[in-house]
């Protein structure tokens, strides 16, 4: 009885109702940041879709009455027992909602995994400044001993409050989101063809008032298209979608166009010229976000069209801020790769050449769009640190090798450079990612030793590192000196040997010297379900070069990677292959019923028409390339729904053969 009274003491003093608030307020960025639960969140709970807006209210109220509590505790003011039951309450709810939304965040209703942890890290990273300024506000109340003393410290509490949370607020849009110039910048070789035009026609809903004209404007006002359910306007048309007609300065022409967004509101757009008597879409997709930048063929044309088709509120108007086209010419671009991981599995390479000439002349049309090609996952250790060629031997990896080597030099153009490198480790042993962790801890030399060896021996181009993930700092420091000992290995003399890494931007504890020794950066811009469960958006690869950067990563060395999967929109572990899908079409990256395996759901994946887009933002943005992951996943070339096909049309588009 006089331990539970002490406890009771010790929980309804302020460091207690402090505690608490903390905890309330950590579960809400929580739940706020893993997003990618939702789905099956809104099937089991009986709230259904409302289940997260009712608790995120829960968690508001709890961190509010903790507030409140500690306010009223140091201004001396008491409460009765309805007081401590209420905050016992809270309490509960508090502490339950924290654990239940670290379980969430970092998936561990499935055991414990690095690749959880780090994804679970990446999207709760942004909101991390807000936590830790919203904890730390109310600190000095606790050490107030006097009336006088509280009043201040909520007075010095409000003026801090206002002078960071305003500045924050001009530097970011309403909903939270990046702006546009707050993203790596594109160095344009053409002047917007948008300059000088006039908006012709805006399709208007019941109290909305025009305002297209901000698209053409500098200011930061926006074009707020309604949800086509809405009424239309006195005198206009009921259209069943929401667009603006832009009449340009003059006939023009042009290839690119860039949209920004303020929020996440479009859930599907199409772009439109007027060419020989009739609209015709030029583009069509599902995001637009903070920066979309949609490459196409070179249209000409006076008028242009943007439809926003699909919402994701019919409450709730988008907000478009800009829309600008560009005619982008051809460019000398030596240097810029386009990089594809290959099993040797899967699609066997000796198995293709068996094929027929035909059949491998029509595989060996990849070739002729990527410069660089790693096999991955032919190779592996064992928890000595021993290096294994899997159930076929060495032998077996040898004439597949070889066989890979042929196929590549079917490619029609010879004048294209082909480099093959190897993945000397990915992942790690014992079924979990935190395997290499652990057998690299005691055995780092030795993998060096052997990498360095294995492309000597094979004369590949270089070597790739997939460690999936380093956790810890002794961890990272490994991670350095192993690529140390590879580099000044692999790399005497005259010998210059490629030494690529697959790393993810949410991850990364790498030296500089470690950023500047490595040639080629594989940046996994995938796998990162947004809140509508896109997986491999642009916005994801545009923030996470950002990241990148800030970490000291020279981004011209940067691959940025393209998924030729799909994945879930509520990110559980499946993964369906572009090659198998049978709705797949060009522009589209939202698929329904979906069947993998013994599965069906609704997922997303990279279209061809949005790994264009990537390929012309990676170009243009000064990045070393794009990445594939991987080509087994792809349809073949004679497919123009190809990913890869999507790539080579960007780059036709931009870069100068020869």
């Amino acid at each position: 009885m006089k331990t539970s009274k002490t406890i009771e003491r010790k929980l309804s003093a302020p460091p207690g109702a402090y505690i608490f608030y903390v905890l309330s307020l950590a579960a809400l960025a929580f739940l706020k940041s893993a997003q990618w639960a939702y789905g099956w969140i809104a099937e089991l709970y009986p709230l259904g879709a409302d289940f997260v807006p009712f608790i995120s209210g829960v968690l508001i109220v709890c961190a509010a009455a903790g507030l409140l509590r500690l306010i009223l505790q140091r201004l001396g003011k008491g409460q009765g027992l309805f007081g401590r039951v209420l905050h016992l309450a809270v309490e509960l709810i508090s502490v339950a909602a924290f654990f239940y939304t670290v379980i969430l965040l970092f998936g561990l209703d499935a055991g414990f995994s690095a690749g959880n942890m780090s994804r679970g890290l990446q999207a709760v990273s942004a909101k991390l400044p807000l936590l830790g300024f919203a904890a730390a506000l109310p600190l000095p109340l606790l050490f107030c001993d006097s009336k006088k003393k509280v009043f201040r410290a909520l007075t010095a509490a409000a003026v801090i409050c206002a002078l960071i949370l305003i500045p924050m607020a001009i530097g970011s849009t309403a909903d939270g989101t990046l702006r546009a110039d707050s993203l790596p910048q594109i160095a344009w070789q053409s002047a917007n063809q948008a300059e000088g035009a006039v908006v012709a026609f805006e399709s208007l809903k019941q109290g909305e008032s025009p305002d297209a004209c901000h698209l053409l404007s500098d200011d930061s006002k926006c074009w707020t298209p309604q949800s086509p359910g809405r009424l239309p306007a006195e005198g206009c048309a009921d259209t069943n979608n929401s667009y603006v007609e832009i009449t340009l300065a003059e006939v023009s022409s042009f290839n690119t166009a860039v949209i920004e967004e303020t929020g996440n509101e479009v859930q599907y757009f199409r772009l439109q010229a007027y060419v020989d008597g009739r609209w015709i879409t030029v583009y069509q997709s599902e995001k637009i976000q903070t920066m979309r930048l949609c490459s196409f063929d070179t249209v000409t044309t006076d008028r242009v069209r943007l439809s926003i088709d699909k919402f994701r509120s019919a409450d709730k108007p988008a907000k478009i801020r800009s829309l600008r086209l560009y005619d982008e010419p051809l460019r000398r671009a030596d240097d810029f790769e386009a990089t594809v991981y290959q099993r040797l599995d899967g699609d066997v390479p000796s198995e293709i050449l068996a094929g027929g000439e035909e059949a491998a002349r029509n595989y060996a049309k990849f070739y002729d769009v990527y410069t660089t090609v790693i096999v991955f996952a032919a190779v592996g250790w064992d928890e000595q640190g021993n290096l294994r060629f899997g159930d076929g031997g060495e032998e077996t990896f040898a004439r597949e090798i070889s066989a890979l080597k042929k196929l590549i030099a079917m490619r029609s153009d010879h004048s294209h450079e082909v480099k093959l490198i190897i993945t000397g480790l990915a992942d790690g042993t014992g079924g979990d990612h935190g395997g290499v962790n652990q057998f690299m801890s005691g055995n780092w030399e030795k993998v060096a030793d052997e990498i360095i060896a294995l492309v000597e021996k094979y004369d590949f181009d270089g070597v790739d590192i997939d460690w999936e993930y380093p956790q810890t700092g002794n961890d990272w420091r490994l991670f350095d000196r192993f690529i140390e000992k590879i580099d000044k290995g692999m790399n005497q003399g005259d010998r210059e040997k490629i030494i690529s890494a697959a790393l993810s931007a949410g991850n990364l504890g790498l030296s500089q010297e470690t950023f500047d020794r490595l040639d080629q950066i594989q940046f996994m811009a995938y796998d990162g379900n947004d809140e509508d469960g896109y997986q491999s958006s642009l916005q994801q690869a545009q923030e996470g070069l950002a990241a990148f950067a800030r970490n000291g990563a020279d981004i011209s060395k940067i691959n940025i990677g393209i998924a030729a999967y799909g994945r879930p929109e509520n990110g559980t572990p499946y993964w369906a292959v572009w090659r198998s899908l049978k709705q797949a079409n060009y522009w589209d990256c939202k698929y329904y019923h979906i069947e993998d395996g013994d599965q069906i759901y609704d997922g997303t994946f990279c279209s061809p028409a949005l790994a264009g887009d990537k390929t012309a933002y990676a170009l243009f943005s000064g990045c070393g390339g794009v990445m594939v992951f991987r080509i087994g996943c792809d349809k073949t070339m004679d497919d123009p729904n190809s990913v890869a096909c999507g790539i080579q049309n960007a780059m036709n588009r931009y870069i100068e053969k020869g």
